[in-house]
């Protein structure tokens, strides 16, 4: 399963981002973070991950340095491919 991630910092994550980067490697290389992105605001992050359901994705989240030191909250949203919704015609 496809989930996008949208992270919200609820104070200055500046202290974690060493140890943040280093945790996003590993769940990288293990395949679970699938891409990523700083808001232009820098105000959080946009992440990818695939794993094989919500309670796995939720789990890899709350391994994040700023998660466990509640300097952000996540969203967690399950997506599809668009294909898997178009409409059949003919």
């Amino acid at each position: 399963m496809k989930f996008l991630v949208l992270s919200n910092n609820k104070k200055d994550v500046s202290p974690f981002i060493a140890a943040e980067f280093q945790r996003i490697d590993e769940l990288r290389a293990a395949g679970t973070i699938t891409g990523g992105w700083v808001k232009a605001d820098s105000s959080g992050a946009v992440l990818m991950l695939e794993c094989t359901d919500a309670a796995e994705a939720t789990a890899a989240l709350t391994t994040l340095p700023t998660v466990i030191n509640d300097a952000t909250s996540f969203e967690l949203i399950e997506i599809v491919n668009l294909d898997s919704v178009r409409p059949r015609v003919g």
